[in-house]
């Protein structure tokens, strides 16, 4: 069995099994979060050659400090012109390392929730009329829970729509200061020009912008 803690546990390995306490609550934890499988275990990231290296200390502090950040409603907009360069393991990272604070202090429900904006527009547009009961409970939770990833904030078609949504979701959130980790290709500047000041203003206002710098990192 493959455990999602095996990294840091302190248990003897031979002992692992699908039972135990903690793997049971971080794996209620990973699947209510929707975090893609790939990202749920360690994710080493490292600046390589010293590029980034100010981003990636940056990004390790709020990981360390994730509790309080959580508690304080302070966010993070990461972002880089390359893909693939770690922005989302970033994120993904965060969110882990803050359900493994909270793994033995957590009623589970709306704790955190990753979603990937492009196609969870698309489902929000087909499910707009046909009101399906399991992406109600994802709207739900992207209004409630207390650390939501909005993965590539930018790459979607803009219209009135996507605005007018983008708009409820952000200003929900940050109006009950609960803390959201955006990641984009695009400059604060450029998201400003894509999304408009409504939009951007909440998101930079209530985030700690972060800008990674490096090329793509999925093939080292």
């Amino acid at each position: 069995m493959k455990c999602y803690a095996s990294d840091y546990c302190q248990k003897d390995k031979s002992s692992c099994s699908d039972v135990c306490g903690g793997y049971r609550v971080l794996r209620a934890l990973y699947n209510l979060s929707r975090i893609p499988e790939r990202y749920r275990y360690t994710i080493a990231l490292k600046p390589e050659n010293g590029e980034d290296l100010e981003a990636f200390t940056k990004l390790d502090n709020y990981k360390n400090d994730v509790l309080s950040m959580v508690d304080e409603g302070r966010g993070l907009y990461i972002w880089g012109k390359s893909t693939g360069n770690g922005k989302t393991s970033w994120a993904c990272k965060i969110m882990s390392y803050f359900f493994r604070k909270i793994a033995f202090n957590t009623g589970l429900e709306n704790e955190g929730l990753y979603i990937f904006l492009p196609t969870f527009l698309e489902d929000l547009r087909d499910n707009y009329d046909n009101k399906d009961p399991e992406f109600d409970e994802v709207l739900r939770m992207i209004k409630t829970c207390r650390l939501l990833i909005i993965d590539d904030i930018g790459a979607e078609r803009v219209t009135d729509w996507v605005r007018e949504r983008m708009v409820s979701i952000i200003n929900t959130r940050v109006s009950n200061n609960l803390t959201t980790i955006y990641t984009s290709n695009l400059s604060p500047e450029e998201l400003r020009g894509e999304l408009g000041d409504r939009i951007a203003s909440r998101v930079l206002g209530s985030s700690q912008v972060v800008e990674i710098t490096s090329g793509d990192r999925r093939g080292l």
